[in-house]
């Protein structure tokens, strides 16, 4: 495959399918490890081998202030220069709601009106290059964290038909059957790699906040841990649950997670289950309407897309091929 250069991403070609492939978050983690989708244009480009049609691949970091999220919407000129100066902030003492809810929605800050127009024509190119595509598969990670389970796939369709949505119900249970042996044999892993990752999340944690207190943390890190709470008070038995309500620790959280993995279901395809699509306004805006189109966003996790890329790869290309 020859690499086409452009400014912000590469596109790559394989025969003259209208398949499109894209990468959003595949750009360089600039100040922290989690800030891109590890792997995931490694699948992407395996599907483009299986399936040939065509892979557009950011280079960007996704942080604001260094580059654009092509996830999120076009801020406003004002709002963006407005908002620089609070995303140059070291990034461990920027976790606040403003910082928060502008990451929910926007794509990038600028420094001044030559920067905001810069960013704003690779945001425009990118999106025109997927938006070429009739069928268009958006290709992202999800963290190997335990809020997640079960899923090891979690996929969304853009469509304004209820045919569309119930079609890919049927087609991810019938998926799911085919690969029951496979994810019945990656379990045991599948939840240690959850452990390892809660492991760092915990270090991480303490790290950032000098302690484990709850009401301590940032509002982003807060919001993440709450949700992998509820994983786990759903999963685990009275007394590690209990224990952790009565005593917020390191080793309590941990033993709690630990416990939870015991019993979460054998990992599956799924979907919404992680992301719902309600925060994914670039693709949203830049490629409605979406009549005539396939629109699939698939989320693979961060096990599936390390180990066994070319496994995550087919599912993807049978969910296609099911459409």
């Amino acid at each position: 495959m020859i690499p086409e250069f452009r400014k912000g991403f590469l596109i790559y070609r394989k025969g003259d399918s209208n398949l499109v492939f894209a990468v959003p978050h595949s750009g360089p983690a600039l100040g922290a490890t989690p800030d891109r989708d590890d792997n995931a244009e490694t699948v992407a480009s395996i599907c483009l081998e299986n399936m040939g049609g065509k892979l557009v691949i950011s280079n960007v970091p996704r942080k604001r202030s260094w580059g654009i999220d092509f996830n999120r919407d076009i801020p406003d000129i004002g709002l963006a220069l407005k908002a620089y100066n609070e995303f140059e902030k070291r990034e461990e003492k920027r976790d606040n709601e403003y910082i928060y809810n502008f990451r929910t929605k926007y794509a990038w800050v600028a420094k001044d009106e030559t920067d905001y127009y810069n960013r704003l024509s690779v945001y425009q190119n990118f999106w025109a290059e997927v938006g070429e595509g009739e069928r268009i598969i958006l290709v992202h990670r999800i963290f190997n964290r335990i809020k997640a389970v079960p899923s090891i796939m979690d996929v969304i369709i853009f469509s304004e038909k209820e045919i569309k949505k119930k079609l890919l119900d049927d087609v991810v249970e019938k998926i799911n059957t085919k690969y029951f042996d496979f994810f019945s044999k990656v379990e045991k892993d599948y939840r240690q790699a959850i452990f390892f990752e809660m492991k760092r999340v915990v270090l991480n944690l303490l790290r950032i906040h000098d302690g484990f207190d709850l009401k301590r943390f940032g509002i982003g890190y807060k919001k993440l841990l709450d949700k992998d709470i509820e994983k786990i008070m759903r999963y685990a038995d009275l007394v590690a649950a209990n224990r952790l309500k009565r005593s917020f620790t390191p080793q309590n959280f941990l033993d709690a997670v630990n416990n939870a993995l015991q019993n979460v279901p054998t990992p599956r395809i799924t979907i919404a289950n992680v992301h719902d699509g309600n925060k994914a306004l670039g693709p949203k805006n830049k490629l409605f309407p979406y009549k005539n189109r396939t629109i699939i966003q698939a989320e693979s996790s961060n096990f599936l897309n390390f180990w066994h890329p070319k496994i995550a790869a087919k599912i993807i290309q049978d969910i296609i091929e099911e459409f």
